[in-house]
């Protein structure tokens, strides 16, 4: 799954406590955030409204990662729904609180605590 430039994305999607869950691996960026947008796309357009992306893959995310993040979350909000983030990667998160989005946001350390909640 290497793009040019040895840069890859790996999704995995699984249904638990009845919510659709987007694991990530590798580096979000311009040459990977359209499998992203299209993962969460597809997700979003057969009908559920929410949603939760684990995060805790990811060795890089840049702004075209996050764009991805903020439109999804807008047409989630459209249907009545939300997106969650699980997130523990200082790194990651970084790119969440420089923006302020880590106040729009519900952001989770660990996947468990995302779902109990």
């Amino acid at each position: 799954m290497s793009e040019p430039g040895g840069v890859f994305l790996r999704t995995r999607i699984q249904e638990m406590n009845g919510v659709p869950v987007i694991t990530l691996e590798g580096e979000i960026d311009l040459s990977t955030s359209a499998k992203f947008k299209e993962t969460v796309y597809e997700i979003i357009e057969s009908g559920r409204k929410d949603i939760v992306i684990d995060l805790n893959g990811l060795e890089f995310m840049d702004s075209t990662g996050l764009g991805v993040v903020v439109a999804a979350l807008k047409k989630t909000r459209m249907e009545g729904g939300s997106i969650k983030i699980v997130c523990s990667k200082r790194n990651i998160m970084k790119v969440f609180t420089v923006t302020g989005l880590d106040k729009v946001f519900s952001i989770y350390d660990n996947l468990q605590r995302c779902l109990d909640d």
